[in-house]
């Protein structure tokens, strides 16, 4: 025990050299960093309450005997150090306000009470699913670990000055910034779910800025070292991406004509950066329009105007986010200096295990922890996961959206039952973040145009960054897409037979298939036929393979030889190649135009005359088994509804897609979907807004179950993780891994794993045995070569020699 006789010092960690850092420097660092973060939102001084607040249950000299060493009996994490803060405020400063609006006292203590007990957790239930008042037990409660104790016992021991800053701040506008916040929610909320879904994230918003804080100030006390922050200067990266683009516009082998419009397309961004206000915005711009690095060129003239925090790309496929943020990287971070300092890319593919319950980290993970970098390339995945994902260190991340410009490539990937929570949540951060949105896609899908009440996407009055869109479109349809859709299936030996004949006709030809079963059988079928190169694309294939074949497929194409690929959708996103022809499986209308875009991509398809001429794109209604691909299936379903419609309309006109739209978003089991429907028959929106079932059960303003709603929340059902084949080349890497004490440079090894990874769902193996950890400190995962093809890449059976040995 501490002695009474001598003076008490306090502390909150004690790092593994042994160093102790005391409680009130924790606090009150703690307090500043989260005061500049609620800041953004106009909510400096609750944000330095929290920080004041968040810790004070290690005031207790149960904890404090703990960390000395003296209680054996008590591991990392049985002592409950959350509640305190949130029972002091309670009975301490919540009591004596003087305030005579009650439900604007409750409604602030309620935020704060639920961030402090929410800190290493994520936020909990307000009320959970079967009706009980759980923020109220919570606040009840007596045992901070096995001994019944009172907030009097930690009251007792917080240090003076740490008293006197609670109490200043208590009395300096706590309730002027939540009487702010609240009237503009309450005057930009059109319906009582978006009231009540804008509380709710307002309540996470204030959690991630506290759990910023204290994670980070933690680490930089465990490394000794405080990590600065690179200012960003939008002027210097603006002049280098000019720069960029008017090279690559000199170096560009399209038409004349296709070049002339991809830059009006790259100028009205420009245009548009440098005078629009902050806003959701559209761009729709044609495939091939070279909208990555318009859009972005679009983002860092808003970011130099309005002097945003950062850029963020979301793109929704692992496949292209790395070429991606190398094209973007190589363009700003020239000067050594800025070397890994602008541009971070965050995705699933082999990053390193995050632990929930520690507050240190590793120092080579603190821009992929904290997102506190200019650039940000990452994934759908990952941005949802901010928004709406049980782990702390996603929630974490969410006030670094504020005052940032977000981008939103292919915005028609978003997973239909996602729709209402992403509408709601982009306008939360439009309308109280002062955040910008910019939602690209060839085909728009209509966001703006669902069910009202349960959230559609509010659109800047002029939302359209495109000037003259239908002039744009005209003027780059290269291809004519030629439904040829019968009442019978296309087995995949007819359309190997199509693909050839097209060979002959046009000198290549691309085949786009919904499954990698059909593509594998196609490819064969070929390849026993053809006396040409034939290839196969899937993201069953590593990257670092992908790109070999890719290299050698445009070095073909460049040649003018004979060649027929046959890829599955891997090759629609992000993929710079030209067809002369393609066959595509009858799929989603937004599939079928993306594969539009792989065909006559440059406009330099010329006639006998040499005149230019459209490629042509045929879609067949291919043999493929969808039962385990209901997405895919729907939108087929949907095109074939509008083909019916429309037997002889041209599939890029903007009237023909916003029918599509319309099909698809308005068909009645969607409409559900789009509240995103678990069990028992609640949603996810329901639950994060109104929580209709007791929302009149109890004097809460609060009512949401926030920790139900996360635990269910996954973007994807079936989620893949990344595995590396066990090449030889992989074995060194990973030899060097094990072998390596440098943070550095196991960081870049493990990156580098990524080109030799391939995605996997769980129970994708009959051999449990076959996947392996790589060490056992790391999430990463090996798996034997001989589960690899050198045409197809994973396969579930390994390849054995006659003696049973893997070859």
């Amino acid at each position: 025990m501490v002695s009474k006789n001598q003076a008490l010092l306090f502390y909150a960690h004690l790092s593994k050299d042994n160093k102790k850092q005391e409680l009130n420097t924790h606090l009150i660092e703690v307090a500043e960093m989260s005061q500049k973060n609620a800041s953004k939102i106009g909510m400096k001084n609750i944000g330095y309450c929290l920080g004041l607040l968040h810790d004070l249950g290690k005031y207790l000299e149960l904890f404090q005997d703990y960390l000395s060493g003296e209680r054996h009996d008590i591991s990392r994490g049985d002592i409950d150090h959350s509640t305190a803060g949130a029972q002091y405020f309670n009975e301490f400063i919540k009591a004596p306000m003087q305030e005579d609006d009650n439900k604007l006292k409750n409604f602030l203590s309620e935020l704060i009470e639920l961030c402090c007990v929410s800190h290493h957790s994520g936020l909990i239930d307000m009320i959970d699913i079967y009706g009980k008042n759980n923020f109220n037990k919570r606040l009840s409660k007596k045992y901070y670990y096995k001994e019944v104790v009172s907030i009097e016992d930690v009251k007792k021991n917080i240090e003076k000055d740490i008293v006197d800053k609670i109490n200043n701040v208590a009395n300096n506008d706590l309730l002027f910034e939540i009487e702010q916040i609240k009237n503009k929610i309450d005057k930009n909320s059109e319906n009582e779910i978006y009231r009540t879904f804008s509380y709710g994230m307002l309540a996470r918003f204030l959690l991630s800025c506290l759990i910023d804080a204290d994670y980070t100030n933690s680490a930089d006390f465990e490394r000794g070292i405080k990590v600065e922050k690179k200012d960003v200067n939008w002027n210097i990266i603006s002049e280098k991406l000019e720069k960029e683009i008017n090279e690559l516009n000199d170096k560009n082998k399209s038409s004349q004509d296709i070049k002339k419009i991809r830059k009006q397309i790259s100028d009205d961004c420009a245009t548009a950066g440098q005078t629009y206000q902050k806003g959701c915005y559209k761009l729709e711009v044609p495939t091939g329009g070279g909208k990555t690095l318009a859009s972005f060129r679009f983002a860092v003239e808003m970011a130099k105007k309005h002097n945003a925090d950062r850029i963020i790309y979301c793109i929704p496929f692992t496949t292209i986010i790395e070429q991606n943020a190398d094209t973007i990287r190589k363009i700003v971070e020239t000067d050594k200096p800025d070397k890994g300092e602008i541009v971070l890319e965050h995705h699933s593919n082999i990053s390193q295990t995050f632990n929930d319950t520690e507050e240190e980290f590793n120092p080579t993970e603190l821009y992929m922890q904290s997102w506190d970098i200019p650039i940000i390339f990452t994934t759908n995945v990952q941005i949802l996961n901010v928004l709406f994902g049980r782990k702390t260190t996603d929630t974490r991340k969410l006030h670094q959206l504020a005052n940032s410009i977000i981008i939103f490539d292919e915005i028609q990937a978003l997973p239909i039952k996602c729709v209402h929570l992403f509408n709601n949540a982009i306008n939360y951060l439009v309308d109280f973040c002062n955040t910008a949105v910019v939602l690209c896609t060839a085909t728009q899908p209509l966001l703006d145009n669902v069910d009202s009440e349960r959230g559609c996407l509010k659109l800047s009055e002029k939302p359209d960054i495109i000037q003259n869109r239908n002039y744009v479109f005209d003027s780059l349809k290269r291809v004519e897409i030629k439904p040829e859709i019968k009442n019978i299936d296309y087995t995949s030996e007819e359309i190997a037979s199509k693909a050839i004949e097209f060979v002959n006709d046009n000198e290549n030809c691309l085949v786009i298939c919904n499954t990698t079963k059909s593509a594998k059988e196609i490819f064969e079928i070929i390849k026993g036929k053809a006396d040409y190169e034939v290839y196969h694309l899937s993201a069953r294939m590593m990257p670092v393979h992908r790109k070999i074949v890719l290299r050698a497929i445009k070095r073909k194409l460049n040649k003018k030889e004979k060649i027929v690929v046959v890829s599955t959708q891997v090759i629609e996103a992000g993929i710079d190649i030209d067809f002369n022809c393609g066959i595509r499986a009858l799929a989603g209308l937004d599939s079928i135009i993306q594969a539009a875009g792989r065909i006559n991509r440059n406009g330099t398809l010329k006639n006998n005359e040499g005149n230019n001429k459209k490629g042509e794109l045929y879609v067949y209604n291919f043999n493929e088994n969808l039962d385990k691909l209901e997405y895919i299936w729907r939108g087929k379903e949907t095109t074939k509804i509008i083909l019916r419609r429309h037997p002889n309309a041209d599939l890029l006109d903007n009237k023909i897609i916003k029918d599509y739209y319309d099909d698809f978003f308005y068909q009645k089991k969607q409409q559900k979907e789009m509240q995103y429907l678990i069990c028992n028959g609640n949603t996810e929106l329901d639950l994060l807004s109104e929580n209709c079932k007791y929302n009149d059960k109890y004097n809460l303003t609060l009512n949401q179950s926030f920790k139900e709603a996360s635990n269910n929340f996954r973007v994807i059902d079936d989620i893949a993780s990344p595995v590396c084949i066990e090449r030889k080349c992989v074995r060194k890497i990973i030899d060097k891994i094990n072998s390596s004490s440098n943070f550095k440079e196991r960081d870049k090894l493990i990156k580098g794993l990524h080109k030799y990874s391939v995605n996997i769902y769980p129970n994708q193996f009959k051999d449990s045995t076959a996947i392996k950890p790589i060490n056992n400190d790391l999430d990463i995962y090996s798996i034997s070569d001989c589960y690899y093809d050198k045409n197809f890449g994973i396969t579930e059976e390994a390849t054995l020699d006659k003696g049973g040995a893997c070859v």
